[in-house]
């Protein structure tokens, strides 16, 4: 499997996450499939992630989430939480304003953060909802307004004692 992600893509994730990083490709649904089932069981319990979507319209976007997921249906706590876009090779980052529901561990979805962006939201789809329990975003910002997925993958991060997953989502027209 091959990441999408560019290298100055990969370097400004990793330097958010504290620099010294390693990305370690666990899910692409192009290859697995775009179903909630498929993105839990090669992610579950693999340790905190990004979320990241590309969609046709030329927008990488997504979110982190120090806790690692599972399918609960309970939200998680998680006050390192962010959302994120990158504009041109500059990563602009939307924090958690309501950290007791950062983060929702679905099992019919794939990365779910709070209310505010869901990856994978019943197949190839994105559901987004600017400012609820993130910094609002304007959904032109974060994915110019198109939700259709053309892929999602998920990487865990390794390094700096830590582990850490990165979920990647990408839309094409």
């Amino acid at each position: 499997m091959n990441s999408n992600l560019t290298s100055v893509q990969q370097r400004a994730l990793c330097s958010e996450l504290g620099g010294r990083v390693k990305l370690k490709l666990l899910f692409k649904a192009s290859i697995h499939g775009f179903t909630g089932a498929a993105f839990h069981q090669r992610c579950d319990a693999r340790g905190p992630s990004i979320s990241v979507g590309y969609n046709s319209s030329g927008h990488v976007f997504g979110g982190y989430t120090s806790a690692p997921f599972s399918q609960t249906g309970q939200y998680v706590n998680d006050q390192k939480a962010f959302l994120f876009t990158f504009k041109g090779d500059a990563l602009l980052k939307y924090p958690t304003t309501y950290s007791n529901y950062a983060v929702k561990m679905v099992g019919n979805s794939g990365p779910y953060f709070g209310e505010s962006l869901i990856l994978m939201n019943g197949g190839a789809a994105v559901h987004s909802n600017p400012g609820q329990y993130y910094t609002a975003f304007t959904p032109a910002e974060m994915h110019g307004n198109d939700l259709q997925l053309i892929e999602c993958e998920v990487y865990q991060v390794e390094g700096n004692s830590s582990s850490y997953t990165v979920s990647i989502l990408i839309y094409y027209k």
